[in-house]
């Protein structure tokens, strides 16, 4: 069934009617919209009016926090690296090999010093906790411990931890959602949309995405699209945006050619792409998941001291690849300009996803959503540059570079919609938009066969967290059809006792005999224990046949009724397993009633 939040309370945004009014252009368009707002404002009643002023808010509130945590990082980058946020790469590779080691070293040792000081890990890259505060925590998020992950997040990534700045904050604005709710006491299902509505808002301020992150907070986080839901975070989102761009930087994440792929040949080539990097996708959240599992069982009186461990890989590591460092924008930036070797490429790609499980695995906080585009657009890239190679004359490898971080975003979060968009926003290249799509959808199609958990899902299915199915119910369901299985015998209405008796005696247990004519139309059942006090006198056993003893009210059911039908059925007889007949009663099969519990739902 799809997910979707109880009944919040929020009244959704007012449509603009259609009016016969003249005037100037645009004037009756904007007269139209004003009276629709003031309309709007004045049907709300006033915990309605109160719940959109939080909305604004937490917008506000999260534009506000990624600026003041975007500052720190900047501040620490250049405190620690000499190097501004957007030329970052630079100042690392101008550090001696020493630097390189210590500094992710000291970073990892403040996060193990303030995991020991609070007494618990920091751990996590916070979208799956903040999931999970929305299913099941009823929206609820201690705003001190995000507030101090965030900080401890943004100095790690500045000191060269290789995951994503975006962890904090996401985390941060969710939980400013979460306090105010609470402190302002609205009910559940107001907190949870104020929640979804402080990270999305986060995650638009922290790029410069107001469209993909709102569709981010739909999809991935509360799972539906609902008019209900998307109005509040729409809103946040834009109050969040606004407040970015005054503080921040008004312009795509990634500032690029523009590119084109509308060639058939390219287009087919971002098929294939979408199928590879679907695979890849699942190896991405499979390697965190397999690395998370292994670092879990380490002893206690180690666990602590693994993110100090981990950095120092990091730093290590980092002497000979630099570009592993922090966020790694400079390196997709590279990619999408074409300005990586092939070697590179190839390499960088598969050594992040290594380090970045391991940081992740160890306690590190941060994201996985930019190390996951860093992932993608490398692979992409090398893509690209192979089929230069192969097909001379094919588009530039950072248009591949681009395909790429949407296909990898799309295979590991499952959600293609918002992928497409975000990764249209962070560039702003719109001619590579069909392209995009079909990669998008192709990798998280072939992801989700290969691992049907999300990035995020498979963090929450580890501490046995269940969520609810993002597909349709009518869409999971198979029918009966899918559950036919072949009868092993059956007999003729004209069958003798004895020959009924055998055929009985040697089936499984749980399976029952059928009653078919010449033409295979079912005509009854035949159930051993059924049998059991309804047979005729002794001395006329000898005449008795199947058509005598068979029970006609066992109602066969049709390869096209539901599960939910099925299983109603089901639940008007203690048989194990029930006919299927088609149209024209001939006997198709049977359903066990085991198969049809397997499903789940009905």
């Amino acid at each position: 069934m799809t997910r979707c939040l109880a009944w919040t309370g929020v009244a959704p945004l007012p449509a603009i009617q259609q009016s016969t009014e003249t005037g100037p252009p645009g004037f009756s368009v904007t007269r139209r919209f004003h009276h629709s707002v003031r309309d709007f404002l004045r049907s709300l009643t006033g915990m309605e009016k109160r719940f959109w002023l939080l909305v604004v808010a937490v917008g506000l509130i999260a534009g506000l926090g990624a600026a003041g945590l975007l500052k720190v990082l900047r501040f620490t980058q250049e405190l620690f690296w000499r190097s501004e946020a957007e030329d970052f790469l630079s100042g690392v590779v101008a550090a001696p090999s020493w630097r390189r080691m210590l500094i992710p070293l000291l970073g990892g040792a403040l996060v193990t010093l303030l995991s020991l000081v609070v007494g618990q890990p920091l751990r996590g890259h916070g979208t799956a906790g903040i999931i999970e505060s929305i299913w099941v925590r009823s929206g609820r998020l201690p705003l001190h411990r995000a507030l101090l992950r965030g900080l401890v997040s943004i100095l790690a990534v500045a000191m060269g931890a290789p995951l994503g700045r975006e962890g904090a904050l996401l985390s941060t604005g969710a939980a400013s959602g979460s306090a105010l709710a609470q402190w302002l006491g609205l009910n559940a299902g107001q907190t949870r949309l104020l929640v979804a509505c402080g990270a999305s808002a986060g995650m638009a301020s922290a790029y410069n995405v107001p469209i993909g992150a709102a569709l981010f907070g739909l999809e991935v986080l509360l799972g539906s699209f609902a008019m209900e839901l998307f109005g509040p975070i729409v809103v946040s989102c834009v109050v969040a945006t606004l407040v970015s761009r005054v503080l921040i930087a008004d312009h795509p994440s990634y500032v690029i050619p523009g590119y084109t792929l509308l060639h058939p040949r390219e287009l087919l080539l971002a098929l294939v792409l979408g199928v590879l990097l679907g695979g890849a996708s699942a190896l991405y959240v499979r390697g965190i998941n397999v690395m998370s599992d292994l670092l879990d069982r380490v002893s206690s009186w180690l666990a602590p001291f693994l993110p100090l461990l981990a950095m120092g890989v990091v730093g290590v590591v980092a002497v000979w690849l630099p570009q592993l460092l922090g966020n790694g924008y400079d390196a997709v930036n590279a990619a999408l300009l074409g300005r990586m070797s092939l070697t590179l490429l190839l390499v960088l790609p598969l050594a992040k996803l290594a380090l970045t499980s391991l940081c992740a695995g160890a306690g590190v906080p941060g994201g996985l959503f930019t190390p996951s585009l860093f992932f993608g657009a490398l692979l992409g890239g090398a893509f690209g540059m192979l089929s230069e190679r192969l097909f001379p004359g094919s588009a530039p490898s950072g248009a591949y570079a681009l395909l790429g971080m949407g296909a990898v975003l799309a295979g590991t979060t499952h959600a293609s919609v918002s992928a497409v968009l975000l990764i249209f926003e962070l560039t702003g290249d719109y001619p590579l938009v069909l392209p995009l799509m079909l990669s998008a959808v192709v990798s998280a199609a072939i992801s989700r066969r290969l691992e049907p958990e999300s990035l995020y899902t498979s963090v929450l299915n580890r501490r046995n967290v269940r969520m609810p199915a993002t597909i349709p119910h009518w869409l999971r369901q198979e029918g009966a059809r899918a559950l036919l299985k072949p009868v092993s015998k059956r007999v003729s209405p004209s069958a003798p006792f004895q020959e009924v008796v055998a055929l009985l005696l040697e089936l499984p247990a749980g399976e029952d005999l059928y009653v078919t004519d010449e033409a295979g139309r079912y005509r009854g059942a035949l159930v051993l224990d059924e049998l059991k006090g309804h047979l005729p006198d002794h001395s006329l056993l000898q005449a008795t046949i199947a058509e005598d003893i068979m029970d006609t009210q066992v109602k066969p059911i049709t390869p096209e009724m539901s599960l939910s039908e099925v299983a109603a059925r089901f639940a008007q007889t203690a048989l194990e397993r029930l006919p299927v007949v088609d149209s024209g009663r001939r006997l198709l099969g049977t359903i066990s009633k085991m198969d049809v519990l397997r499903q789940g739902t009905f």
